[in-house]
C-alpha cells in the first residue's frame, strides 16, 4: 500500500488568489492567462486549447493559496528571480532552470499557506502552471457525483441545465439568480473537490463547509470549461459534513457546477484471527514431519535394497564360477583358505566351492569389482547431489543440458579386501607353485562341452531362497 497521494490544482483554479488580479491584458500590468496552442486571448469567452499558465512581467506580482498536506511542488518557468514564503518562512532570490519552480516535501501534516512572488527585470517574466499537493496518507478512492445527480445534490433557487462539448460529460447546472444554491451532506471522506466553469460573465460565489465560509471569484476573459472551484483536505472520515455553494453576485452573473468529488480512505484489511494462523502453522509442521519420515523410510529401503542386491550378485557370481571349475582338475590349484557353502543342499553336492581366481593375471581381475559396483546403483550426471551435476535451467527447470548428457559419475574405488574365502589375486600371483604341478593339463573337448552346458543351464537358474544362505566370509 502506498503511503502518500497527491492532487494537482491547475493555475486556472479559483482557489488561487492572484495579485493584482486573476486575469487581464498585458503581462506588464499583472497576470494574464496563456494557452500553449491558443496563446493569449483576443476575444472574450474564447475557449483555450493546450496547457494553460498564468504569466506576469510585473515586479511584485504574486499568487497565494492555502492547502492541507505534507508537501508542495510548484510547476512553471521563470527567467527571473522570485521569492516563496511558506507559513511565514521566507526563501528569497530563487531561480529555476527547469519546470519546477519550488518543491518542499518535509512539511508537517496540516494546513499551510504559500505565496509566490515574481521579481522580473525588463524583458523577464514568470509563468505559473500548477501546484501539486502531497498528503502522507494511504491512497484514497475517489467518488465522483455529476451535477445531474439530484439524489446526492440538492438544488434550491433558479437552476437550469446547460450543455457544452468542452464540459466533461457534456452537461452542467447553471444559475444567474443571486441566492441560488446547491448543497449536499456526506461523510467518510478525507477531502472534497468541487469542479465547475470559469468564464466571462461569471462572478462571485461562496462555499460553506460546516459553517466555514470562503468567498471566491469565477470570472475570467477565457471560457474555462472545467476547473477546481473549491478544495478542502484534512477532513475527518468519521465526521459528517454539510457542503453549500451559493451564488452571491448580482442577478445576471452566472455560477456553473459540473461535479463534486469525494476522496474516501480505502477500507482497511482486517488481520486474520489467531486460530487460522495456528491451524496453518500446525498443518505445516505435520507436513514437514511426514516428509521427513518419508525420506527416512525411503533411505532405509534403498539401503536394504542395495545390500540385498550386493548379496545376490556375489552369490550368483560365486555359484557360476564354481560350476565352471572342472572337478577332475581341482587338485592342480594351490591350497586355498577354508571355503564356504551357500546352503546345506549345495554343500552336499560340491563341498569345496570357491571363487575362481585365475593365475598369471591374463584374465580381467576387475570383474568382481564391477559386479560389486553395479549393486551400488549407477551414478547420475544430472543428480543435484553429484559432483558433476549441471546448474538448473531457470527458464525450463530441466536438470539436463548438452554438456551434462554423456558424462558419467566415476565409479567408486574398489574395497581393500575381497569378500570371499579365496586368496586375493596378488596373493595367488606370489604364492609358490606346488611341486607336483609340472605342466598345465590340457582340458579335453568333451570337458569343454560339459562346462558350456553347465553355463547355459545356470543362465536360466531360478532365484534361490536366501533365508538359509550365510553371509559372505571375509579374510582376517
Amino acid at each position: 500500500m502506498a503511503t502518500s497521494w497527491n492532487i494537482t490544482l491547475n493555475d486556472t483554479s479559483t482557489v488561487f488568489t492572484y495579485f493584482p488580479y486573476y486575469d487581464g491584458f498585458g503581462t506588464g500590468n499583472g497576470w494574464q492567462v496563456w494557452y500553449s496552442e491558443t496563446g493569449y486571448n483576443t476575444v472574450f469567452a474564447n475557449p483555450g486549447i493546450g496547457t494553460s499558465a498564468h504569466i506576469t512581467s510585473l515586479p511584485g506580482a504574486n499568487v497565494t493559496f492555502s492547502f492541507y498536506g505534507t508537501g508542495i511542488v510548484l510547476h512553471g518557468m521563470a527567467n527571473c528571480t522570485f521569492d516563496v514564503t511558506v507559513d511565514g518562512i521566507f526563501s528569497s532570490s530563487l531561480s529555476s532552470p527547469s519546470d519546477t519552480l519550488y518543491s518542499k516535501q518535509t512539511l508537517s501534516e496540516g494546513t499551510h499557506s504559500l505565496t509566490l512572488t515574481a521579481h522580473p527585470n525588463s524583458g523577464q517574466q514568470l509563468a505559473f502552471e500548477n501546484a501539486v499537493i502531497y498528503i502522507d496518507q494511504a491512497i484514497p478512492q475517489m467518488a465522483s457525483y455529476s451535477n445531474t445527480n439530484t439524489t446526492f445534490l440538492n438544488y434550491t433557487g433558479n437552476w437550469s441545465t446547460g450543455t457544452d462539448a468542452h464540459v466533461p460529460g457534456g452537461a452542467f447546472h447553471v444559475t444567474e439568480t443571486m441566492g441560488s444554491s446547491v448543497s449536499t451532506t456526506f461523510g467518510g471522506s478525507s477531502a472534497v473537490v468541487v469542479q465547475g466553469i470559469v468564464n466571462w460573465g461569471n462572478w462571485q460565489y461562496t462555499v460553506s463547509l460546516n459553517g466555514t465560509q470562503s468567498v471566491l471569484n469565477a470570472s475570467s476573459f477565457w471560457f474555462i470549461p472545467d476547473t477546481t472551484l473549491f478544495y478542502e483536505g484534512g477532513l475527518d472520515p468519521e465526521q459528517i459534513y454539510v457542503l453549500n455553494i451559493a451564488d452571491t453576485s448580482e442577478d445576471g452573473n452566472k455560477l456553473a457546477i459540473n461535479s463534486v468529488k469525494l476522496y474516501q480512505p480505502q477500507p482497511t484489511t482486517q488481520p486474520s484471527s489467531s486460530k487460522p494462523s495456528n491451524t496453518a502453522e500446525i498443518a505445516s509442521i505435520i507436513v514437514g514431519v511426514v516428509i521427513f519420515l518419508a525420506l527416512v523410510v525411503g533411505f532405509l529401503f534403498w539401503r536394504r535394497s542395495r545390500r540385498l542386491k550386493t548379496v545376490i550378485s556375489e552369490r550368483n557370481f560365486d555359484v557360476l564360477a564354481n560350476e565352471i571349475t572342472p572337478e577332475a582338475r581341482t587338485t592342480h590349484f594351490p591350497a586355498l583358505a577354508a571355503p564356504f557353502t551357500n546352503s546345506s543342499a549345495t554343500a552336499k553336492i560340491r563341498p569345496e566351492k570357491f571363487l575362481l581366481r585365475p593365475i598369471g593375471g591374463s584374465t580381467d581381475d576387475s570383474l568382481h569389482y564391477r559386479e560389486r559396483a553395479i549393486a551400488r546403483g549407477p551414478g547420475s550426471a544430472t543428480s543435484s547431489l553429484g559432483p558433476y551435476s549441471e546448474p538448473r535451467n531457470n527458464t525450463s527447470g530441466s536438470l539436463s543440458s548438452p554438456s551434462a548428457r554423456g558424462r558419467r559419475r566415476p565409479l567408486p574405488p574398489p574395497p581393500d579386501s575381497i569378500s570371499s574365502g579365496a586368496f586375493s589375486l596378488q596373493e595367488v600371483r606370489h604364492s609358490p607353485r606346488p611341486s607336483g604341478l609340472e605342466t598345465p593339463v590340457q582340458i579335453p573337448d568333451s570337458e569343454v562341452d560339459r562346462i558350456l552346458g553347465i553355463i547355459a543351464s545356470r543362465m536360466d537358474m531360478p532365484e534361490r531362497n536366501l533365508s538359509s544362505s550365510p553371509p559372505p566370509q571375509y579374510r582376517n
